[in-house]
C-alpha cells in the first residue's frame, strides 16, 4: 500500500485568492518601505555617534572643501601679490608692461623719477663755504658756473639733439678747449661729457627730470678748486603710437654722470689755463637703445632691436638712485665709460 502523498505547500487554498494575493503584495511593500526608513535612521545614528557620513556622501564633500580652499588660496595669492607690489616704491615694476597705455602728457608718472625736479632748476647748488683758498663768495659763483656747464652739457637741446658743442666748449678753459673738441670728432660720442640723442629721435615736451648732488673740495694744486657732481638725468622720447611701448621705461632712458671739474685761478697759471678743466668722468646708462649706446648716443629702448639677454635681478629705483655706486658693467653688457 502506498504511502499517501506530501500536500504542496505552494498549492495552498488562501495563494490562490486572488484577494489575498494582492493584500500580501501590500505588505511586502510597506515591509521594504519600513526598512529603508529604518536604515535611513542607522546612517543618522552613525553621525550622530562618530561625527562622520556615509563614504560616498564624504567624498563628495571633500571635493567641494578643496574647492572652496583652492579659490581662497588663490585669491589670497593675488591679494597679496598686489598688496606686495602696493608697497613697493613708485616705479619698481616700470620696467614691465603697463596695464593702460602710457600716457605721452606724463611719460615719468610710473617710472621712478615720477616726483623729481624738471629742468635747469632741478639742478639745485649747495650752501658755499669757503674751500682752501676760495671764499664762499667765489665757491658760490663756481657752484652757479659748473651748473651752467651741466645745462650746456646736458640739456641744451644744441647739444643734446644736435650735437652743436661750441657753446658747451666755451664754458671751459682755453687750454683744454681743442682736445675736447677733437674728442667729439671721433666715430663714439664722448658720452661721459655731454648726452647727445641718436638722430631719428625726438624727445617730448616733458622737460628732463634730474636728481644729484654737487660739491666743492681743494683741488690738487694751490689756486685749484675741484667741484664733483653726481647727477642722474631721465629723457622721456616721443613715439606716434604710445601702445608700441607697454612699460613706462621703454620711453625714459637714463643716463648717470659723475663728472669732476677743476678751476684754475690765479697769478700762478698761464692765462690759457685758468678757468675749468673736465677732469674725472664716468657714466652709464640704463633704459636704453644698446645699438646707440655703443655709439655714445641715447636712444629709447624700445627702438632697440638687440636680443634681450638674461633677466636683471635689480629694479629700476637702484639704477636711478645717484647714491648708489656706478656699475662697472652696464645693461647691455659692455663695459662702462670711465
Amino acid at each position: 500500500m502506498e504511502a499517501p502523498a506530501e500536500p504542496d505547500p505552494f498549492d495552498h487554498p488562501d495563494l490562490r485568492d486572488p484577494q489575498r494575493a494582492r493584500q500580501a503584495e501590500r505588505n511586502a511593500r510597506k515591509g521594504a518601505r519600513k526598512g529603508r526608513r529604518e536604515a535611513k535612521k542607522v546612517r543618522k545614528q552613525q553621525v550622530e555617534n562618530w561625527g562622520r557620513q556615509p563614504k560616498k556622501r564624504f567624498r563628495r564633500t571633500r571635493a567641494i572643501a578643496l574647492v572652496v580652499v583652492v579659490l581662497a588660496v588663490a585669491g589670497g595669492g593675488i591679494y597679496l601679490i598686489q598688496q606686495a607690489r602696493d608697497d613697493q616704491p613708485v616705479g619698481t615694476y616700470a620696467d614691465r608692461p603697463a596695464a593702460d597705455p602710457i600716457d605721452l602728457n606724463r611719460p615719468f608718472a610710473d617710472t621712478p623719477a615720477h616726483d623729481w625736479a624738471e629742468g635747469a632748476d632741478a639742478i639745485v647748488v649747495p650752501k658755499a663755504v669757503a674751500v682752501g683758498g676760495f671764499t664762499a663768495e667765489r665757491v658760490a659763483r663756481a657752484y652757479d658756473e659748473v651748473k651752467a656747464m651741466l645745462v650746456a652739457s646736458r640739456l641744451d637741446p644744441r647739444m643734446i639733439e644736435h650735437g652743436e658743442v661750441e657753446p658747451f666748449l666755451a664754458l671751459l678753459a682755453e687750454g683744454q678747449r681743442e682736445e675736447i673738441r677733437g674728442q667729439f670728432r671721433e666715430a663714439e660720442w664722448p658720452a661721459p661729457y655731454a648726452t647727445r640723442i641718436a638722430p631719428g629721435f625726438r624727445l617730448l615736451a616733458a622737460p628732463p627730470r634730474i636728481n644729484g648732488t654737487m660739491i666743492a673740495e681743494p683741488g690738487p694744486a694751490p689756486g685749484s678748486l675741484r667741484v664733483r657732481t653726481n647727477y642722474v638725468f631721465a629723457y622721456a622720447f616721443d613715439v606716434d603710437d604710445p601702445r608700441e611701448v607697454p612699460a613706462p621705461l621703454d620711453l625714459v632712458a637714463v643716463f648717470r654722470a659723475d663728472v669732476s671739474y677743476l678751476l684754475y685761478e690765479g697769478e700762478r697759471w698761464v692765462p690759457r689755463d685758468r678757468g675749468y678743466f673736465l677732469d674725472r668722468a664716468e657714466s652709464f646708462t640704463y633704459s636704453m637703445s644698446c645699438e646707440a649706446m655703443r655709439k655714445g648716443l641715447l636712444a629709447p629702448a624700445y627702438s632697440d632691436r638687440t636680443a634681450l639677454g638674461l633677466p636683471d635681478s635689480r629694479r629700476p629705483p637702484e639704477y636711478f638712485d645717484h647714491t648708489k655706486p656706478i656699475p662697472d658693467v652696464n645693461t647691455c653688457g659692455a663695459p662702462e665709460a670711465g
